[in-house]
């Protein structure tokens, strides 16, 4: 009996990806038009999400929390504080960072926008009994850590 080529068991990692991948787009494809119900792009709530209820937050740890790239932040920030939305002002210790809040509106618009958000997604998550929701936690963080150094 012949063992597999090193070619075919390195391919079977593949069905993994092109599921994991295939379901992180259609899940971004609902939330983004969801989002665009609301009124905003879908960058534009994930800044919202991230600093609402808060002081706010450096442009550095804006954009690792909400894992987009400074280049592609700036415009986001540009459009919502165009709108009202948030303000920035130079750090207070370090002139160099950026902070960034949201006003009173932007603040309004994250207590209008994200529950509604969150509630909309929960209907598909419900769709899968409670502890299968459970054992995908578990897989999903048990993947990550694999990526993990």
């Amino acid at each position: 009996m012949n063992a597999p080529s090193l070619a075919s068991s390195d391919e079977s990692c593949l069905p993994v990806f092109r599921a994991l991948i295939g379901c992180c787009r259609q899940v971004e494809r609902v939330a983004a038009r969801h989002v665009e119900t609301l009124g905003l792009t879908h960058p534009q709530f994930d800044v919202l999400a991230e600093l609402g209820d808060t002081a706010g937050m450096t442009v550095s740890e804006l954009s690792e929390r909400t894992l987009i790239t400074r280049g592609t932040l700036k415009p986001v920030l540009d459009r919502l504080e165009e709108r009202g939305l948030l303000v920035r002002c130079r750090g207070e210790r370090d002139a160099r960072q950026v902070q960034v809040a949201l006003t009173a509106e932007g603040q309004r618009v994250f207590e209008a926008t994200f529950g509604r958000h969150v509630a909309f997604l929960k209907q598909f998550i419900d769709r899968m009994p409670l502890d299968r929701q459970t054992h995908l936690i578990d897989l999903l963080q048990e993947l990550e850590r694999a990526f993990t150094p």
